[in-house]
């Protein structure tokens, strides 16, 4: 999992994961841990039953890397919105992307922390 900073060219981010062969999902941070993982589940399509919680995250997000068959890159943009208004909600995630990371070689985790 990799933090950069708040002057990452999101387009040429996303332009390099593809070249490098892997499939790309961007999510846009917001201001509650609630748009967060709503956020979460637009960007990646999450089945109905996405229970708002990020043990519900960390099992969707499993079940995407299991399924995806190939090299997956997931950029949360934006994460610095969420440190500031609710910081435990920001380290809930970011270790649920860590493990996710740490746990699935071909998963890629990239936070731009702006």
């Amino acid at each position: 999992m990799r933090v950069l900073g708040d002057r990452v060219d999101l387009e040429g981010l996303v332009a390099d994961a593809v070249e490098e062969g892997r499939q790309v999902q961007v999510v846009h941070g917001r201001a509650t841990k609630e748009e967060t993982l709503e956020a979460f589940s637009e960007a990646l399509n999450f089945p109905e039953w996405f229970g708002m919680n990020l043990d519900a995250l960390a099992d969707c997000l499993d079940t995407i890397a299991r399924e995806s068959g190939s090299d997956w890159e997931i950029v949360w943009d934006d994460a610095a919105e969420l440190r500031r208004a609710d910081p435990r909600a920001a380290t809930g995630i970011e270790s649920v992307l860590a493990e996710l990371d740490e746990v699935h070689p071909g998963v890629h985790v990239t936070i731009i922390d702006r």
